[in-house]
């Protein structure tokens, strides 16, 4: 199986190629995708150490590339997303992970700026990763209708994202309804965690403009203008 939900960031934006990837964590690596990563500098890995295994990018070349393990974005392991409400929202999920970890998102961005050509990845790719590479494409300019199409190109993804993550089951086909009509999945993680709306996004970068956008928002909480030049630099055609 090849490594899932990958795809590089310029296919809905207008940035350079072959620089910004992103996808959902290692399973088993394409000849293609080996070929992909080995040309990269920096392996951006979101998760918690919970979520990790042993074997994660085994045959990572040794020479050029690293990994950083940047997991402070939330705690993401099962029984916390069981305790999420049934009625979650998801892009109210993202403004409340933006406003509380501010710091994080900005040394995320940093270490990308650091590291180009770079790959992030979660577990999905699609919620953490989502929010850091709209911050990214905010940062740059990018139109939003263009950053909510890169979000929106994982639901392509998702149902063998979710088979690979042991999530296949969903609310719609065997999750349970409570009286509200909020419904989670058999696992018990609430339904609004295994999709990919459009909605959550726009949600997102509505509260990133309330807070001035991309820019303001990453220099406040401690990204340098310095790797802001970068970014731009290597990414903007």
């Amino acid at each position: 199986m090849p490594l899932l939900n990958l795809r590089d960031v310029a296919t809905a934006t207008s940035l350079r190629p072959g620089v910004l990837y992103r996808s959902a964590q290692p399973h088993t690596l394409s000849p293609d995708d080996a070929r992909l990563v080995a040309g990269l500098r920096l392996i951006a890995d979101l998760r918690g150490d919970d979520e990790r295994r042993p074997g994660d990018w085994v045959g990572l070349p040794n020479d050029g590339i690293r990994h950083a393990a940047l997991g402070t974005g939330g705690d993401s392991s099962p029984a916390r997303l069981a305790a999420l409400p049934a009625d979650l929202d998801l892009g109210d999920l993202y403004v409340g992970l933006l406003h509380h970890r501010a710091a994080w998102f900005a040394e995320v961005v940093a270490e990308i700026a650091d590291g180009l050509p770079a790959l992030v990845h979660c577990a999905a790719g699609k919620d953490r990763t989502g929010m850091v590479v709209a911050l990214i494409l905010d940062l740059l300019g990018v139109d939003h209708e263009a950053i909510v199409r890169d979000y929106a190109l994982t639901a392509r993804a998702l149902p063998d994202v979710l088979a690979m993550l042991g999530l296949s089951g969903t609310a719609g086909a065997s999750g349970i309804s409570g009286a509200s009509g909020a419904s989670r999945t058999s696992g018990g993680i609430p339904a609004a965690l295994l999709d990919a709306p459009e909605s959550a996004m726009r949600t997102f970068l509505a509260a990133l403009d309330d807070l001035g956008g991309a820019e303001r928002f990453l220099l406040a909480h401690g990204l340098t203008a310095a790797r802001i030049r970068r970014l731009r630099a290597a990414l903007l055609p």
